[in-house]
């Protein structure tokens, strides 16, 4: 004689049916790894951000020097920025830059960091002085320009 058929009542059992996804731990665990890396990574960041504008106002102020050397070559002194054809701030808009003083012996450049590159709190001033022959660069947190030589040199990549 044959047996009837069995039917097994469903079994919600976690062993049959592996549950899909992750738990409340997995995540939170997740979170505090991304949150460790972040808070590791992103001064770093910042950090190369303010260096790689920095090196956007360095280059305007040299093609400043150039543009002076030429205008000065063909006039008996040094030029103001609207002689020479530039405004105020390079293309990046990162720096503001002045020419103070210019004279027939020299000038001086300076650059003024604006926006969130004010943040760059040792490299917020640059200042390039021409006097004759002599050149000085100087950089600063304020306008006196007065950081350490080693502190200037990193500013300038001297």
């Amino acid at each position: 004689m044959s047996q009837p058929a069995r039917i097994a009542p469903p079994s919600s059992s976690p062993s049959r049916h592996p549950s899909r996804g992750f738990t409340l731990i997995e995540l939170m665990i997740c979170v505090a790894v991304i949150g460790v890396l972040s808070s590791v990574a992103y001064p770093a960041f910042s950090s190369t951000m303010a260096s790689t504008r920095r090196s956007d106002a360095l280059l305007a102020l040299m093609k400043v020097q150039l543009l002076q050397e030429r205008f000065r070559s063909e006039h008996p002194s040094y030029a103001e920025l609207s002689q020479l054809g530039m405004g105020s701030a390079p293309p990046s808009r990162h720096y503001d830059i002045a020419i103070l003083n210019p004279s027939s012996d020299g000038y001086v450049l300076h650059a003024a960091a604006t926006g969130s590159q004010q943040r760059d709190t040792r490299c917020r001033h640059l200042r390039l002085t021409v006097e004759g022959l002599n050149v000085r660069y100087a950089s600063g947190a304020t306008e006196a320009t007065d950081n350490s030589a080693a502190l200037n040199d990193r500013c300038w990549r001297l």
